[in-house]
């Protein structure tokens, strides 16, 4: 059986209350991938991914995030990245309004659109590579930069 963390420990760790793990569990926002048996004398058990997804999910409450669009953005993540997907190789961004998430092909795209690319340009590279174009168009112009 693999290693598994039961609510109250989840809730430990995650710094999130029992009930707000229940609401979330019992409406499949979130898992208890090794067990998941209801009924008194049963303890849901939660995996080390179930409690990555769980400290998204606040995380993303915490930045303003409605369930609703929470719920969407997860579900897509699996319909865009598969099913078999780890949730901690990749990166998900929020701006309040919409979920991104960064795939393996350094594409960005919009969770609530169901995937709409979206557009960035990182300028560290830019700016390196426009250092490289003046230095070959116009050298004298980096030396009396530097100097």
């Amino acid at each position: 059986m693999r290693q598994g963390y039961t609510g109250p420990e989840v809730c430990k760790i995650t710094g999130i209350t029992y009930r707000q793990l229940d609401h979330w569990t019992s409406t499949k926002l979130v898992e208890a991938s090794i067990r998941n048996i209801k009924g008194s004398g049963f303890h849901r058990i939660y995996s080390f991914q179930d409690i990555v997804k769980v400290k998204l999910v606040n995380k993303l409450r915490d930045a303003g995030v409605s369930l609703q669009k929470i719920r969407i953005a997860l579900s897509n993540v699996n319909k865009i990245l598969g099913k078999n997907i780890n949730i901690s190789d990749i990166s998900i961004f929020s701006d309040g309004q919409s979920i991104y998430v960064v795939t393996d092909n350094n594409e960005m795209l919009d969770l609530l659109r169901k995937g709409q690319a979206v557009f960035g340009i990182s300028l560290g590279p830019v700016h390196t590579e426009t250092e490289a174009e003046i230095f070959s168009l116009f050298p004298e112009k980096i030396s009396a930069n530097n100097a």
